[in-house]
């Protein structure tokens, strides 16, 4: 369990309500898009603004406690910084889910052919999910 509280205290921002039900949230849910996380945020704070969620989320991500990817065909999703893994995304009902891989080799390959210092890994495999492969 993360501690939400020595996050936001380690990189100078401020220990707000909202700011812990939105990493709340995004635990609890795994990806979310700003949307999504802002109409679960507003039944507990009412009078938050969009914009609100917006500033949050990019402080959040500046701090690296919070990283966004990109889905194809989809709004931006952001989940909590962790281990270095991939996402698959189904191109059918847009489920976004993680997948942890050995990227080290990756990693390493893509470090020898570009010249690259490697420090992180982003990328979302596209495909369908067991579900959509059976209704199709």
């Amino acid at each position: 369990m993360i501690n939400f509280e020595q996050s936001l205290r380690e990189n100078q921002l401020k220990i707000t309500p909202q700011r812990i039900a939105m990493l709340d949230r995004i635990q609890k849910n795994g990806h979310m898009s700003v949307e999504e996380l802002y109409e679960q945020i507003r039944s507990i704070f009412p009078s938050i603004s969009l914009a609100t969620i917006y500033k949050n989320i990019h402080a959040l991500c500046k701090a690296n406690i919070l990283r966004e990817i990109k889905a194809p065909k989809d709004k931006q999703k952001y989940e909590l910084s962790s281990d270095r893994h991939l996402h698959v995304y189904c191109e059918v009902c847009g489920k976004l889910e993680d997948i942890r891989l050995d990227t080290h080799l990756l990693e390493q390959d893509c470090s020898q052919n570009s010249g690259y210092s490697i420090c992180d890994i982003s990328a979302v495999l596209i495909g369908k999910c067991p579900q959509c492969k059976k209704g199709a």
